[in-house]
């Protein structure tokens, strides 16, 4: 819909309202057409201007009823020279709304009809405009207000008022609300013979539209008059029936006031008053009616309306002792009762208490082992009436001969005592100053654990009671049962109420010290006839709410990506019902949230997949069946590494560390001689070698036995360098040698004993009588015993060694001796000659006499030995 711009032209006085697409703003006089309407209304009433100067529009009448139709005509002037050869169009509105064009009727270019078929608005304005070129201008406009014509008053009702001053008035029931300015007139007709005949007629305005009254000048006391009330609008006038009476037959007295009330006889109150009334009125036609209630009761007992003679009234069949409140109304003749009096208050006189009491006890251990504690508790029954006031109640117990022993006297509903010994049964009695009640026997059972009910359930009654059921025990016959209930509170002590039940029945409602928002422990006991059973037990509240206290969080733990929070139990005097959950909300700076449900009575919950190093707000939220309670925030900050995760990273590194020392010390223990092998390698050791056994014959002959000759050093073999006292040069019999060794080798290689034939053979050559020195050089394929004269890779001490490998005998020792030398006999043998002469470049052999090397020859001494000793 295109917006409305509006514009006032001060110089014809009516209003022009613009068309301007997509501007949403009013350029002078706002977009309030309500108030727009109202302006114009006032700057024509001022200015004294018609909205006719230029056209007018009509109805039927300004006021119709809500929901009716609407007929209205705008007719444009001949003298409105504004509009003077314009081609222009006629628009309806109502007040804010354009009116349909399909509701226009009879439409010309100066005139236009128009029908609404149902006006339902209760005030209106009805407008016509003229647009040109787009724009609207206000020609006329009217109000049409709708509504209801009055209904027919109802329930006519009149009194008499006879204090100061004297007034007569009537109510009236108007009806339903007409939506229209509505009046209302009291007619009065003077009359006799029951209103059938009448002398004159009075009209008096009504100021409300439920009443009306007159003055004491308008009207006669014993005097008849009919009276009716009409209601009138713009839409008619509508009188309700009329009602004959006399002025006095309506009459309405003030209420009384009681001055005393005195118990002269049993069970009676006599009550003085005193009367509002003129003195001029007669007191026989007057009635009184009294009502009363017992102090702190809730109901009134009404009793009959009695004649009123000229002494005091007297109210009987009331309660001995007993507390009462009274209020009284009066009347006069036929008129109407007064309101009710002020209540006064007062007792009757006392008497003993009659009937007896309802009785519960408990049992406890006493200062002895042979003395009990018993709990006594009691309380009026239905038929108990205390007959006064300041009941002393007192417990006792009677001796064979009839004597009484008191054991507790007190103004409570119970007492404590320790059992006497072989007394079993105690009596109860309730006295006042008018004497004593019967006893009530209490039978002290020593049975209590007997068979005890199946189950127990409470439900919801009221603010102030609830109900109790139970299924009755299986096996035993139940002679009753005791309800007990009693307040749970951490504040208030606990204070036992009770009420017995009949054998037959298993639901009761219990309304007796029953209040809003506590929790009381509900427990039924079967009585049967040796003792009691055991009890079963239920929890309950009348009515629940919201908590009152939220427990604050506490943080228990908190790591990288987790936090455990704990809160402390609500107190019971501040639950207001049963807690059911604990709701944890929590969110961090982003504006992330979480929360987690714990269900009561759960106190701990733990918050899981949190960030590292990042600060969260926490609060907790405590429900119960009626309502929900929030706390106040806790901030709490995650760490950069949290405990299981130093643990998850830690402990498997650990493990491994562990299981590799533990796998690798039992590999050292299994295989111990591999690995002793891998690190100190085996070295053959010459002197312990079987090669000794294997000596030529011809060595033995040479040489003398040296059988105790021993070599207690190492020496390190890794060269065999043999001299061969022979006459021959080491030249000629080198090649030959070498040839032998060669040959002897590859047949006994992999043992001992082939390396010692080898080295025999080529050493010591059994057809050759010389014994001149030669040389070998090591060859690939030949095992080998070594001897170093000099200390290898500059070792100080001289050392011998035997090899049993068989791997080829190295060409080249790096570093080799510089010396051939033997150091053990270097001191005994200074005058043999030791020189070295080079064969070949980078090559020495040693030349020296068989008697260097007494370990050699001490090999072909043990060799001769034994062939000598062989068979």
């Amino acid at each position: 819909m295109e917006n409305q711009h509006i514009h006032f032209n001060s110089a014809v006085y009516c209003f022009t309202i613009v068309y301007e697409q997509g501007s949403p703003r009013c350029r002078k006089m706002g977009q309030n057409w309500k108030m727009l309407v109202l302006l114009a209304m006032l700057l024509n009433t001022a200015n004294g201007i018609a909205a006719s100067q230029c056209g007018e529009v009509s109805v039927e009448s300004p006021v119709v009823v809500l929901g009716s139709s609407v007929t209205a005509s705008c007719e444009i002037g001949d003298n409105c020279a504004f509009f003077d050869g314009q081609d222009i169009q006629i628009e309806w509105r109502l007040n804010n709304g354009v009116i349909p064009k399909s509701q226009y009727t009879n439409q010309t270019i100066r005139k236009s009809n128009l029908t609404i078929p149902c006006f339902n608005t209760t005030q209106g304005y009805l407008s016509c405009f003229v647009v040109l070129h787009r724009q609207a201008q206000l020609v006329a406009l009217v109000q049409i207000t709708a509504g209801y014509p009055p209904s027919k008053p109802s329930n006519l009702n009149c009194k008499t008022n006879l204090t100061e001053p004297v007034t007569f008035s009537c109510t009236w029931n108007p009806g339903r609300e007409t939506n229209l300015p509505t009046q209302f007139t009291l007619h009065k007709k003077d009359s006799w013979l029951n209103c059938t005949k009448f002398l004159e007629t009075a009209s008096i305005p009504c100021k409300g539209e439920h009443s009306c009254t007159m003055l004491r000048k308008d009207f006669h006391l014993y005097h008849e008059m009919e009276i009716s009330v009409t209601a009138h609008n713009a839409l008619g006038n509508n009188t309700s029936e009329s009602i004959c009476l006399d002025s006095m037959d309506v009459v309405k007295l003030d209420p009384p006031i009681i001055l005393s009330l005195k118990a002269n006889q049993d069970k009676c109150l006599e009550i003085e008053m005193q009367m509002q009334k003129p003195e001029w009125l007669q007191t026989n036609k007057f009635s009184a009616r009294f009502r009363y209630k017992q102090a702190g009761a809730l109901q009134w007992t009404v009793e009959q309306p009695r004649k009123m003679g000229g002494g005091a009234l007297k109210q009987c069949g009331l309660l001995h002792g007993t507390e009462y409140q009274f209020q009284v109304q009066v009347r006069f003749g036929a008129g109407h009762w007064s309101e009710w009096s002020i209540e006064k208050t007062g007792s009757t006189l006392e008497s003993a208490p009659s009937g007896k009491l309802d009785v519960w006890w408990k049992v406890g251990a006493g200062e002895s082992p042979r003395l009990t504690q018993v709990k006594l508790f009691w309380k009026p029954a239905n038929q108990f009436r205390a007959n006064g006031k300041n009941l002393l109640y007192t417990v006792f117990f009677q001796t064979s001969t009839g004597i009484r022993n008191p054991l507790c006297s007190t103004s409570e509903l119970h007492c404590a005592f320790l059992q006497p010994e072989g007394v079993n049964r105690v009596y109860v009695t309730a006295s006042n100053t008018a004497g004593e009640s019967v006893p009530t026997e209490v039978c002290l059972y020593k049975k209590r654990a007997l068979e005890s009910p199946v189950s127990i359930n409470a439900s919801l009654s009221d603010d102030h009671s609830l109900w109790i059921q139970w299924e009755a025990p299986k096996s035993l016959p139940v002679t009753g049962y005791v309800i007990e209930w009693c307040v749970v509170s951490e504040t208030l002590p606990c204070r036992i109420s009770f009420t017995l039940v009949q054998h037959n029945c298993t639901k009761t409602l219990i309304t007796e010290n029953i209040e809003p928002f506590k929790c009381y422990t509900i427990s039924v006991y079967p009585k049967y006839k040796d003792g009691f059973g055991l009890p079963v037990s239920v929890e309950a509240y009348s009515k629940q709410r919201a908590p009152s206290k939220v427990p604050k969080l506490k943080v228990e733990d908190i790591g990288g990506s987790y936090a455990e929070l704990a809160w402390d139990s609500v107190p019971v005097d501040e639950r207001n019902g049963f807690i059911r959950s604990y709701t944890i909300f929590y969110s961090d700076k982003e504006g992330k949230t979480g929360m987690r449900v714990v269900d009561a009575p759960e106190m701990r919950v733990i918050l899981e997949n949190l960030k590292p190093s990042t600060e969260y707000k926490a609060f907790i939220m405590v429900s119960t069946d009626a309502g929900s309670l929030n706390g106040t925030a806790l901030t709490l900050s995650t760490t950069i590494l949290d405990h299981w995760t130093i643990i998850s990273t830690i402990l498997p590194v650990c493990i491994s560390l562990t299981l590799f020392l533990v796998i690798t010390a039992l590999a050292c223990f299994i295989k111990h001689d591999n690995l002793k092998l891998s690190i100190w390698p085996m070295v053959p050791d010459p002197a312990n070698s079987s090669i000794c056994k294997w000596t030529p014959p011809s060595t033995q002959k040479m040489n003398p036995r040296l059988s105790t000759v021993k070599d207690h050093s190492t020496t390190i073999f890794s060269q065999v360098n043999v001299l061969d006292v022979s006459t021959k040069t080491p030249e000629e019999k080198d090649q030959k040698q070498i040839r032998k060794a060669e040959e002897a080798g590859s047949q006994s290689r992999g043992n001992s004993s082939g390396l010692g034939e080898s080295i025999q053979d080529s050493v010591f050559d059994s057809s050759s009588d010389d014994m001149s020195p030669r040389a070998y050089q090591n060859t690939p394929r030949v095992e080998y015993s070594s001897v170093i004269c000099n200390g290898y890779k500059g070792q100080q001490n001289p050392k011998h060694l035997r090899s049993d490998s068989t791997q080829p005998l190295l060409h080249d020792l790096s570093p080799s001796p510089k010396q051939c030398e033997n150091i053990f006999f270097q001191g005994a043998k200074e005058g043999v000659s030791k020189a070295c002469q080079d064969e070949e470049p980078g090559e020495k052999v040693c030349i020296a006499s068989w008697d260097d090397f007494p370990l050699l020859r001490g090999l072909m001494i043990n060799e001769e030995v034994e062939k000598d000793s062989a068979p």
